[in-house]
């Protein structure tokens, strides 16, 4: 490895950073326009006076070039609860991009939001049209960012993997087209299904479809308050299970994965969580035994996402099926965390 020299008496110390970047969602009304986000990389502390006076580190190069993850947030939650994830990613080589964006969901609703604009998701134009607002300015901003600077030529945007939360989740499900974004090669998602609000005009039940044939992770927790008391958006009836059911009906690549995982509840994603906002008081008051098991679930679905992004990402996987290999993911199917697995092949 080419390490940086160091000009003063450290050695190289491997460390992640994040460069910050803005992009302009050129359909939403100002001021709710605006997405600020965060590109996580590894670099090197190396003690250099530029790295001590600005801050700015080095890429750690022995993995590159990354891939990209973007993280698709919750509705009314922080990228900061989503760090831990960003970080364990990007020490495995993979670029993370978290984001904030203030967005008009509907006419006086302002909230954080993945981006969303649910007149796309209405009966006569679902996949007609992307109905993710921030995926494409995001994915022009980075572009952008990787062009100069420490991440410079480091950037593999041709390898893209989603990962969404809630909201977040049924976005990336509902955006996963190597159309609308080319490098798309997987999506993963927790707590997130693609059954549209009643309210919407579907037929009742209605699952809607992946709108690419690309391999999907859902996961889902075994005590997540949120969709349970949301159930009345989408079907009032008592066996609503919209996550397993998305499973079922909207994804078709033979390599996706449906897990849950034992005991977890909606919110266990983010961390540390913020209860002054988003809908976390629908899940069980905590415990201390509950706060000890929710690192136990981080953990395991943190394993679950980068054995599937090993997957995915790999560079010789390029859509054929035939070449993608499961293996490390599927290992986790015995997992003593996980109640239900299940796959499509």
């Amino acid at each position: 490895m080419n390490q940086p020299q160091s000009s003063g008496p450290f050695p190289p110390v491997p460390m992640i950073r994040a460069l910050h970047g803005a992009a302009k969602v050129h359909s939403a009304r100002p001021p709710h326009d605006t997405i600020h986000f965060r590109l996580h990389y590894p670099a090197l502390w190396t003690g250099d006076d530029a790295e001590r006076l600005t801050g700015i580190l080095p890429a750690e190069r022995d993995l590159a070039p990354w891939p990209v993850a973007i993280v698709m947030p919750g509705i009314n939650v922080g990228s900061d609860g989503y760090r831990w994830l960003a970080e364990t990613l990007a020490r495995a080589g993979i670029a993370t991009v978290t984001f904030d964006f203030v967005d008009e969901l509907m006419p006086g609703n302002i909230a954080l939001s993945p981006g969303l604009d649910v007149t796309a998701v209405a009966p006569d134009s679902y996949g007609r049209r992307p109905s993710g607002t921030a995926l494409a300015p995001l994915l022009a901003a980075l572009q952008r960012t990787t062009k100069e600077g420490p991440v410079a030529g480091l950037v593999d945007t041709g390898r893209i993997l989603l990962i969404g939360h809630s909201a977040g989740g049924t976005v990336a499900l509902e955006n996963a087209s190597t159309e609308w974004l080319p490098g798309l090669r997987g999506v993963a998602v927790y707590g997130a299904h693609t059954m549209p609000a009643l309210m919407l005009g579907h037929p009742h039940g209605t699952v809607l479809p992946m709108p690419s044939r690309v391999p999907a992770l859902v996961v889902s927790g075994s005590e997540d308050g949120v969709i349970r008391a949301s159930a009345d958006r989408y079907r009032p009836d008592d066996d609503h299970d919209p996550v397993r059911r998305t499973f079922d009906e909207a994804c078709q690549h033979p390599s996706s994965r449906f897990v849950v995982l034992e005991g977890a509840s909606h919110m266990v994603m983010c961390h540390n969580g913020d209860t002054t906002t988003a809908r976390g008081f629908l899940d069980a008051p905590p415990t201390a035994e509950s706060l000890r098991r929710d690192g136990e679930h981080r953990c395991l679905l943190a394993g679950l996402v980068l054995a599937f992004a090993g997957a995915v990402l790999a560079p010789r996987f390029d859509g054929d099926t035939s070449a993608l290999d499961t293996s490390a993911l599927d290992e986790f199917a015995t997992h003593p965390g996980i109640a239900a697995w299940k796959d499509k092949s």
